[in-house]
């Protein structure tokens, strides 16, 4: 599977009211870099965010860490990729600050889903945990619609 990554450097301006990294920030450039892993097999022209499932946080983020998001798309549906993104301290690449998935969904031009052929495949055992996990959390998603009547 192929990681995209992307760095930045968080400012006072990125902070919350406790004076570490502000969630909403976080969650923006999650995505972006989310939707850059997405580039890597579809045209981004034709493809929307369909969820953010979540991320999780394990230790606060401060101004002047410079952060490394990785993401690689660990799951393919039809219509659908499912990214896996973890942020740490560029310095510390061991230690993930948090992580989560969010799942893209591929659009024909009248902005329905359309199948794009994509087949992601494991190559390793934390590839092959982290596909299980997404096929699961979309599983999850999609019943979870089913009683809302979406």
């Amino acid at each position: 599977m192929k990681s995209a990554f992307s760095q930045r450097l968080v400012k006072l301006a990125d902070l919350n009211h406790h004076q570490t990294f502000f969630a909403g920030r976080c969650a923006e450039w999650f995505l972006e870099s989310s939707y850059f892993a997405v580039a890597q097999y579809v045209d981004t022209k034709d493809t929307v965010l369909m969820m953010l499932h979540g991320i999780d946080w394990h230790f606060p983020i401060f101004a002047g860490d410079i952060v490394t998001y990785e993401s690689k798309v660990v799951a393919a549906g039809r219509s659908t990729l499912t990214v896996f993104t973890k942020m740490y301290r560029s310095r510390e690449p061991e230690k993930v600050a948090a992580d989560g998935f969010a799942t893209f969904s591929y659009l024909d031009e009248n902005h329905k889903s359309k199948p794009h052929g994509i087949v992601i495949t494991p190559e390793n055992e934390e590839e092959r945990r982290l596909n299980e996990a997404a096929v699961q959390i979309l599983a999850e998603s999609k019943e979870r619609a089913k009683r809302k009547n979406y």
